[in-house]
């Protein structure tokens, strides 16, 4: 089983952190471009790639510009509820995070990958 996590950055021009698990081992790497990110995934085609990064808008919103939409995700107000810090995802450089989280899981769907969300920075607040 090959499992692929991402800390992403929201911009190309930022390091993305890469980690392949394969078996018990361990593969890191410094990523920038979408392509990067796209080729290394297709190279290794993993079962699961896990992002951390905002993967969708709240329900209702369009577009992460949408001034008017909510500002929350449903899974945004159960960290709230847990005490769990986080990042609201209109919030200044959030947007552009988000924008790509979006982009690339759309990528990675479209071949047939199966995506989740992960913040593994939460767990450190429980």
């Amino acid at each position: 089983m090959v499992i692929i996590g991402f800390d992403l950055a929201g911009v190309e021009t930022r390091p993305t952190g890469y980690c392949r698990l394969k078996k018990l081992k361990a593969e890191t790497a410094l990523l920038y471009s979408d392509e990067e990110i796209v080729k290394i995934v297709k190279e290794n085609q993993p079962e699961v790639i896990a992002v951390d990064a905002p993967l969708s808008l709240p329900l209702g919103r369009k577009t992460i510009e949408d001034q008017n939409g909510e500002h929350l995700r449903e899974s945004d107000r159960e960290l709230s509820r847990r005490g769990i810090k986080f990042f609201p995802i209109t919030l200044g450089p959030m947007r552009k995070l988000t924008t790509r989280g979006i982009h690339l899981k759309a990528v990675f769907e479209e071949n047939g990958f199966r995506v989740i969300e992960a913040y593994p920075g939460g767990a450190q607040d429980v």
